[in-house]
């Protein structure tokens, strides 16, 4: 019989400089899916990697040789010391995935972001003919589990993005922002989702950076901001008084020699980076240069706490919600395999896709 399998590390199990060498670029995620979902141990795979987890979903008939098989892969991006890994097979798998596309599992709890990830993992399996009817309808349902849970309870009120808990970080720090020239480091979705934040707290000044131009005047122009090539990154740094840094560069593009430079130019002035990239964009030891503060992306949990307590409630009925609809979908599958009628409506669970994926049907598990 096959089961289902997770493999995963996450920002509940690792510091970001460890979190960060597993971090799969969009280039390189489908040669590590290709070598996951070409092993004769595995049937189907899906590979979830964002800025906060790096998680592998296999159907396997062999569970020890598929765990092998992953933890080796994991193994040899994680170098020395003992791998954090958790472990969730079947039910566990199911709840686990239902709660990260909901948003529970988030460092911000109820993130919107989350849910458009797992859509595209499952869509680079899905184009990498790494699925098969399981996973479709697996990943189909946990779509529709995280919309779900969005929709009947009140999760993703308040802060619910690295980007926007990042400005509010900035806020904290300066208070009154409107005298502050803020410089984005990166033109992509949480870049855009920072920069659209500063603008509610009316920034003096915002610039965006990018090694591409065209992409950062499309951020920049909508916003009343300018637009710079990544190579006046130095210049730039001599006039910003908050930094935040969102790109995919594989390393630091801010070195702590740099800035030892650029800080004697600015006479003092104070620095804020707030580097919510992973990999990192800033180096760990420009914080121990004077009047430089730099927060990454374990450090906004305190203003994530924040949050979590004024959402409790809310948190505990999406939790319910989402363990609910776990419990549902693996009972459907055990109906299925025992060749009973599955306890809840097809139109619900199986009628048509909900990423465009092929259609799923009663012999899913066969």
């Amino acid at each position: 019989m096959k089961k289902l399998l997770l493999i995963g590390v996450s920002h509940k199990t690792a510091q970001v400089e460890r979190r960060e060498r597993l971090s799969l670029s969009e280039a390189a995620l489908p040669d590590f899916l290709g070598r996951i979902s070409g092993a004769p141990a595995v049937a189907e795979a899906v590979v979830l990697s964002t800025c906060n987890r790096l998680e592998v979903y296999v159907l396997t008939e062999s569970p020890s040789a598929a765990r092998e098989l992953i933890e080796k892969e994991l193994a040899a991006r994680w170098g020395e010391g003992a791998p954090p890994w958790y472990v969730r097979e079947d039910l566990a798998a199911v709840r686990h995935l239902f709660h990260v596309a909901a948003g529970l599992d988030s460092l911000v709890i109820g993130e919107g972001e989350i849910l458009g990830q797992v859509k595209r993992a499952y869509e680079a399996a899905l184009g990498a003919r790494g699925t098969g009817k399981f996973t479709n309808v697996l990943f189909q349902r946990a779509l529709y589990v995280g919309k779900l849970v969005r929709a009947e309870t009140r999760i993703s009120e308040g802060a619910t993005s690295s980007a926007s808990v990042a400005v509010s970080l900035a806020g904290k720090i300066f208070g009154d922002l409107t005298e502050k020239n803020i410089l984005i480091v990166g033109a992509g979705k949480m870049a855009e989702l920072s920069a659209r934040n500063l603008l509610s707290q009316k920034a003096a000044r915002l610039t965006v950076a990018n090694r591409t131009l065209d992409k950062a005047t499309e951020l920049a122009g909508p916003l009343g901001g300018r637009a710079v090539p990544l190579e006046d990154l130095p210049e730039e740094l001599l006039v910003a008084d908050i930094v935040i840094c969102s790109t995919g560069a594989p390393t630091p593009l801010v070195r702590a020699a740099d800035v030892r430079d650029i800080m004697a130019r600015r006479r003092g002035r104070a620095l804020f980076f707030i580097d919510i990239a992973v990999p990192r964009d800033v180096e760990s030891e420009v914080n121990g240069i004077e009047n430089v503060y730099l927060y990454n992306i374990d450090d906004l949990q305190a203003i994530v706490s924040e949050t979590v307590g004024r959402r409790r409630s809310e948190i505990e009925k999406a939790t319910l919600l989402a363990d609910r609809k776990a419990e549902e979908f693996c009972r459907c599958c055990e109906s299925w395999q025992a060749g009973r009628p599955a306890p809840f409506a097809h139109s619900d669970f199986l009628s048509r896709s909900s990423v465009g994926g092929p259609a799923a049907d009663a012999t899913f598990l066969e």
